[in-house]
């Protein structure tokens, strides 16, 4: 028969290579994406908190119409749109 067992020795250092390559090459993927991920990110944090300012400006308007004026903002421009 052709197939031979490896000893234990050397699968050990085989290993042990596999997994020094593997270290390295997850190194150099991070070296290489921690730029863009940084700045995707960024991109992303800014996008969300601007979505999250307008919604709470806009509730936070809804609130007082209705507290001081008892104008409700919702009926408004449902009102609105239907005379468009």
């Amino acid at each position: 028969m052709g197939i031979r067992r490896q000893s234990s020795n050397t699968s050990i250092w085989w290993f042990l290579v596999k997994l020094f390559i593997f270290c390295a090459a997850l190194y150099l993927a991070y070296l290489i994406l921690r730029p863009l991920l940084s700045f995707l990110l960024g991109i992303g944090f800014w996008i969300i908190k601007v979505f999250v300012f307008l919604a709470v400006a806009v509730l936070v308007i809804h609130l007082f119409l209705k507290l001081i004026f008892q104008i409700d903002l919702l009926q408004f421009f449902l009102r609105f749109r239907e005379k468009i």
